[in-house]
């Protein structure tokens, strides 16, 4: 048995748009409905969302069944143990918040990465190789593997060039939510200072001909930073579709 393509790490090679959706409920079921939506991929939130290893497993199951949708799964830090966990249970595109220096993506980098690269932790059968199916997975596992790294603070972005020079670091991630509130502006990303923060973590990734993506649920915003170059992008999330949904709904019946 051979390893499937990673959609998602070619598209972005290839500096093609991929339109993602963040998948927040933490229950396999919804992430399955978003999953057969036709997205290039989606994100199992597992910092800001209910979700633990059990759940984040089953919901990559759940996305299995959509091969054209690259299930990436965000871990709550940068903890060497939740990356074992989250690898072996079958991520093979991960990203990671608040990534600060070089060095820490360099860190990061090695947890995914079997010796001699590397440190993460050798176990013969799990799900990430089919459970020993998939032939020279320890050897080749890396060629699969998606490294998106956020970056969410004013260090992160005076460092954005040489995190994203470092080998095995596939896309630099603007959390737009966290940079806003740690530049002064809680709740506007769209503030000058945190708008040219934007424009020098694209720039700073591209200088090292890495891809560049940002989560925006604002259609207007997804378009411009689409045309500014942000391949990876973020366009909604499954929370936000059905509490706006549902409050449209109940708002068509109630008096005026």
């Amino acid at each position: 048995m051979l390893e499937r393509v990673n959609g998602l790490k070619r598209a972005l090679a290839a500096g093609t748009p991929a339109i993602g959706v963040w998948c927040s409920l933490a229950t396999p079921l919804t992430t399955e409905v978003i999953a057969g939506s036709g997205a290039d991929w989606l994100l199992i939130d597992g910092e800001h969302s209910p979700n633990d290893l059990r759940s984040i497993v089953a919901q990559l199951q759940a996305a299995g069944a959509y091969p054209t949708c690259e299930p990436a799964v965000r871990l709550p830090s940068d903890d060497p143990n939740l990356i074992k966990q989250i690898m072996d249970g079958g991520a093979r595109s991960l990203m990671v918040p608040n990534v600060r220096t070089a060095d820490q993506a360099r860190t990061i980098v090695a947890a995914m990465t079997y010796a001699p690269g590397g440190f993460r932790g050798f176990s013969v059968g799990h799900r990430a190789n089919a459970f020993g199916r998939i032939r020279n997975y320890h050897a080749t596992a890396r060629e699969q593997q998606l490294l998106a790294v956020q970056v969410e603070c004013e260090t992160g972005v005076a460092n954005a060039a040489a995190i994203a020079a470092v080998p095995g670091v596939d896309a630099l991630f603007v959390g737009p939510g966290d940079l806003s509130t740690n530049m002064g502006a809680m709740g506007n990303p769209s503030a000058p200072q945190v708008q040219a923060s934007i424009a020098q973590v694209l720039k700073a990734a591209r200088s090292q001909g890495k891809a560049a993506g940002i989560l925006a649920p604002q259609q207007a915003d997804a378009e411009r930073y689409l045309k500014a170059g942000f391949t990876m992008v973020a366009v909604g999330s499954d929370l936000g579709l059905l509490a706006r949904g549902s409050d449209d709904l109940v708002a068509r019946f109630k008096p005026r």
